[in-house]
């Protein structure tokens, strides 16, 4: 595989560095060829190809019925490509990017799903309007792919379900998200001010994500737009500072599609005005902007890749131009470099140590933290089932998978986190061994398997039974009652006297069971959390201690052949005319020039690009 500097797909802009530094890469990349480390000029090829091939995430949150689906369809230019019917609610994650028509379902904890047609979105995305519960409740994920410009390039778009009084399940599943999202979309409308809940959702966000857009819908329908959006902009300032200098974009998603409709129709001038008036076309350039803004995180980590390389490159040159001065102390300087390497490799070796116990305590600390979210989570359900009304089960029903699932994000992401951090620890004790971290996680499940299913206990009996029950004692009340009325009123009067009092038991009795059929689903899923996580965890550690052990070793061997192919040289280098050495070295620093300046060249472009995420925003 060649490294070339072709720019990202048409639809996006490239990062402005981006031909820079790939032209860097393609220089080290030659280089590396040149000293015959393939290994290195291949894992630049992987590095570069992990940069293409990223994507970055925005994430679209908002209540029900604030416009996201209809946003996102508008941002893409396909009107009713997701659902949004009013009495429709998205229940899953959908994840927009580009690609051919086309939509994939993805089940459970799988990593691959199965091809659904685009019409079929809302089938497996959406609340079944009547039952107000998923039609396939084994769905995670749908993934849906068009050929839009905006999503070419890489740039994905996550439409969530609602966040703020819908389901507060499914708030802490996309607060979960934002970890690994590039940027988040905050979708409010004209209609009227923000509500407590969406800046509750904001509050708990600015921990997680720097980036955020505000986009307010349905201007075409409220006239008073601006006003509302003052006073949002005030009670974010208020309760949210973070992001009370974050930008704001009005947006009308039917003056969008109409401006489609109409262009559709060659009616060029009134689709201009339409697309215009829509507002959208500055929102799509302010995303193009966030994307370009991930990239140079991901081009900044690839030229630190290619400045370790080049680096190393150099120490090569190096040493290969002092054993061609025939200096007396080269021979002695490999040797004691190589006794070092060797005493490294050994089964005692001090980062072997410290690889075991370090790893050992991150495995503790996350143990802990499972439990301390999970006591948290059983805490927070359970005061709710304990204030809940008769229907407390159905709601924790819908609101406990959601949670689980964020729980499960949540490790996964802290998890991801302490691994790199101990790898990171490990090499700063390693001066001069090089190991790709990012194989160093092992890939984990995005959703817990199977949760236990929702069912409601046995043993209660429902209003219409206790009536049947009830019917004789109904009957024989009337009868003593008709001792004074009417037979007939006074069959009536005894039917409805126990009716009533049925029904109050009836009630009451609903409402006790609610609770306890709630509070044992919360045990079980809680009981699962505590059973399938810690392996997943104990999993995770012990395939990143040994991988990170493997790259290490091999890293150690790899360097100790190249001093003992330097000490080889040397022997040659001797014996070698002097005529020859001269030739030989005038080569080598002529090579040690070219990766020295390559080296400059990269320390340039790291100052130049963001060294954290904050930067790029």
């Amino acid at each position: 595989m060649t490294t070339t500097t072709d720019a990202p797909p048409t639809g996006r802009r490239p990062h402005p560095l981006t031909d820079e530094v790939l032209r860097l890469v393609a220089g080290v990349r030659a280089a590396a060829v040149e000293d015959g480390e393939q290994a290195a000029a291949e894992a630049l090829d992987t590095d570069v190809a992990r940069v293409r091939a990223a994507h970055a995430a925005v994430v679209v949150v908002g209540e029900k019925k604030r416009g996201k689906s209809s946003l996102i369809n508008a941002l893409v230019g396909r009107p009713g490509l997701l659902p949004v019917d009013a009495d429709v609610a998205t229940c899953v994650h959908i994840v927009v990017s580009h690609g051919p028509d086309g939509a994939t379902v993805v089940l459970g904890g799988g990593p691959t799903g199965r091809e659904v047609g685009l019409d079929d979105i809302a089938e497996y995305a959406a609340l079944d309007p009547g039952a107000r519960a998923p039609e396939h409740e084994d769905v995670s994920q749908v993934q849906v792919r068009v050929p839009a410009p905006v999503l070419a390039g890489g740039l994905e778009l996550i439409d969530t379900p609602g966040v703020g009084g819908l389901v507060a399940g499914h708030a802490a599943l996309t607060l979960a998200t934002l970890d690994r999202a590039d940027a988040l979309v905050f979708v409010l409308d004209g209609s009227s001010e923000i509500t407590a809940s969406e800046l509750a959702f904001l509050e708990r966000a600015t921990e997680r994500i720097a980036t955020v857009v505000f986009a307010l819908t349905k201007i075409d329908q409220f006239p008073a737009w601006e006003e509302v959006q003052a006073r949002d902009v005030a009670l974010i300032a208020q309760h949210a500072p973070r992001y009370a200098d974050a930008p704001w974009f009005g947006v009308s998603s039917r003056a969008a599609a109409d401006a489609l409709e109409a262009e559709a129709d060659g009616e060029l001038t009134e689709a201009a005005e339409e697309r215009a008036a829509s507002g959208i076309d500055p929102l799509t350039d302010h995303l193009a902007g966030l994307a370009e803004g991930a990239d140079g995180l991901r081009l900044a980590n690839l030229v630190h890749q290619a400045t370790a390389t080049a680096k190393r490159l150099s120490g090569l040159q190096v040493r290969r131009a002092l054993s061609l001065s025939l200096s007396g102390e080269f021979a002695e300087l490999v040797t004691k470099e190589k006794a070092a390497l060797t005493a490294l490799q050994g089964q005692n070796a001090t980062w072997r140590q410290t690889l075991g116990e370090r790893s050992a305590r991150l495995e503790q600390r996350m143990r802990t933290e499972l439990a301390r979210r999970i006591e948290d989570l059983r805490k927070e359900v359970g005061d709710r089932i304990a204030t809940g009304s008769s229907k407390v089960f159905d709601e924790v029903a819908t609101d406990l998978p959601p949670r689980a699932q964020a729980l499960w994000i949540e490790m996964d992401t802290l998890l991801r986190r302490e691994l790199t951090a101990l790898g990171e620890a490990l090499l700063a004790d390693l001066e001069g061994v090089e190991v790709d971290l990012s194989g160093v996680v092992p890939d984990a499940p995005e959703r817990l398997a199977q949760l236990p299913e929702a069912a409601r206990g046995q043993g209660s009996t429902s209003f219409a039974e206790q009536g049947v029950m009830a019917a004789g004692l109904g009957m024989g009340l009337g009868h003593l009652v008709a001792l004074v009325v009417a037979p007939p009123v006074g069959i009536l009067a005894g039917l409805g006297a126990v009716g009533f009092f049925s029904w109050r038991r009836w009630s009451k009795e609903r409402g006790a069971r609610s609770r306890e059929d709630a509070r044992r689903y919360l045990g079980e899923v809680t009981t699962r959390l505590n059973n399938e996580i810690p392996p997943v965890v104990a999993q995770a550690v012990t395939g990143a201690r040994e991988v990170l052990g493997r790259q290490i070793t091999t890293a150690l061997a790899q360097e100790k052949d190249r001093l003992t192919a330097s000490l080889a040289e040397h022997e040659k280098n001797l014996a070698a005319e002097k005529s020859a050495l001269a030739r030989r070295k005038a080569e080598v620093d002529a090579r040690l020039k070219k990766r020295n300046e390559l080296r400059e060249t990269a320390e340039q472009l790291v100052r130049k690009l963001p060294a954290h995420r904050g930067e790029s925003s």
